[in-house]
C-alpha cells in the first residue's frame, strides 16, 4: 500500500514538474499570425476602398477647374480643403501599415495629391491615381 501511495505521489509530482507541450504554442503563434495577416488585409481592403472615394472625387471636381469664374474657384477650394483632410488620414493610415505594404501605398497617397486639387492638369493625377489603385487590387487580390 505504501509503495503505491509513494508511486502515486512521484508520478503527481512528475506530471506537475513536466514541461507543457509545445504544440499549443506553436498553434497560437500560427493563429496570431494568420490573424494579423488577416486584420492587415482588411486595413488594406479599407483603405483601398477610401482611395477609390478619394479619387472619385477627384474627378468630380473637373467641372469647377473647366470654369474660371471665382464663385467656381472658392467652391471649387472648399471641397479641395475638405478632400484634403480625407488624404491625410489616409496617409495616417498607411503609414501604420508594415512596410511593404505602405511601399505600395504610398504613390497611391501622392497620386491623390495631384487628384485633388482645383488646378486643371488634376485629372492627370486621378488617372495615374485610378491606375495605381487597380494595380494594387490585382497584386493583393489575384
Amino acid at each position: 500500500m505504501k509503495l503505491h501511495i509513494l508511486i502515486l505521489a512521484a508520478f503527481l509530482f512528475l506530471s506537475c514538474a513536466a514541461e507543457p507541450p509545445t504544440n499549443n504554442v506553436v498553434v497560437n503563434e500560427q493563429t496570431r499570425a494568420k490573424n494579423k495577416l488577416t486584420a492587415v488585409k482588411n486595413e488594406v481592403t479599407e483603405i483601398t476602398r477610401v482611395a477609390q472615394k478619394i479619387e472619385q472625387y477627384g474627378r468630380d471636381l473637373e467641372p469647377y477647374r473647366e470654369t474660371s469664374d471665382a464663385e467656381s474657384a472658392r467652391q471649387c477650394n472648399l471641397i479641395v480643403e475638405d478632400r484634403r483632410k480625407q488624404i491625410v488620414d489616409l496617409e495616417t493610415r498607411v503609414n501604420n501599415l508594415p512596410d511593404d505594404y505602405k511601399a505600395r501605398l504610398m504613390p497611391i497617397v501622392s497620386d491623390l495629391n495631384e487628384c485633388v486639387t482645383c488646378q486643371r492638369k488634376a485629372l492627370n493625377g486621378c488617372k495615374k491615381a485610378r491606375a495605381s489603385i487597380n494595380q494594387l487590387i490585382k497584386e493583393i487580390y489575384p
